[in-house]
């Protein structure tokens, strides 16, 4: 049996996934938050906000900022139309304590990076500035999380080649038995196990790679959604593109359109 490396640190990685400022309605009523980034987010004005499970509701103040944590069950509401900002992106090698929504108060350092990250987002999305300037804000929240709010992951050498192996094969349909055999697991091992490394389940960190994948391609390459779904093991199209929207809040289309800078619209949000 191959032995188990674990590392007793390893430091924190970030990566931005999406950087946005856009319009929001009340067709915003209701949608379910899928779960799969963490998730910065700053309205410009009062009028809409989260619905818990239990149907308890927490207000997007002007004056806070909200930081979701992947997992987390809400909902969403919207009864006025603010301008917002929003950030997804993903923390390796540490994870939170449970699922709550931090709140985060505006003091003047936030204040002055969410005004220049907001224009720069409105003006210049893609930019290099533009881009450093929400991966500011975004770590400068994080700092000012409580200090046991987040948690080191462990490390082991076999979950680490398991998802080097999914990243490097996107398109294959992974199953965890497959996986599990492949690192000499058992099923329920594995799966158990992947978990409390990279703190989601293999299915789950496929798909974050198979989307983030397409948003890469959609972006820097002329192919067709059909020829996407190819290359990311997504065979219905109508799926992927109900599933991309959920990750990335826009349609492929749209979305390709906005990074190659072929359109200068601000979209209705229809996904939280």
């Amino acid at each position: 049996m191959k032995k188990t490396t674990i590392s007793p640190f390893l430091r924190p990685g970030f990566q931005l996934e999406v950087a946005h400022v856009q319009s929001i309605d009340p067709c915003w009523n209701h949608v379910q938050l899928p779960g799969i980034h963490w998730r910065l987010y700053h309205n410009d004005r009062p009028g809409s906000g989260l619905i818990h499970p239990d149907g308890s509701r927490i207000a997007l103040a002007p004056d806070s900022l909200y930081l979701i944590p992947p997992a987390t069950r809400a909902g969403s509401y919207s009864e006025s139309s603010p301008q917002q900002l929003f950030l997804h992106f993903h923390l390796e090698n540490c994870r939170v304590k449970g699922t709550p929504v931090f709140i985060i108060a505006l003091d003047d350092m936030l204040r002055n990076l969410l005004v220049r990250t907001r224009e720069l987002l409105l003006t210049q999305e893609n930019s290099p500035a533009a881009q450093f300037s929400s991966i500011a804000l975004a770590t400068a929240v994080l700092a000012r999380l409580p200090v046991d709010a987040l948690i080191v992951a462990e490390s082991d050498s076999r979950i680490v080649q398991a998802c080097e192996l999914m990243r490097a094969h996107p398109e294959k349909a992974w199953r965890n038995s497959e996986l599990a055999e492949r690192f000499y697991f058992s099923t329920n091992a594995f799966t158990r196990r992947f978990r409390e490394v990279m703190g989601i389940t293999p299915h789950h960190y496929l798909q974050e790679i198979r989307y983030a994948l397409a948003a890469q391609l959609l972006e820097s390459t002329s192919l067709t959604i059909g020829e996407i779904c190819e290359k990311i093991g997504i065979r219905d199209p109508f799926h992927f593109s109900r599933e991309f929207k959920r990750y990335h809040e826009r349609s492929p289309s749209l979305y390709r359109k906005v990074r190659q800078g072929t359109a200068k619209i601000t979209p209705v949000l229809t996904n939280f």
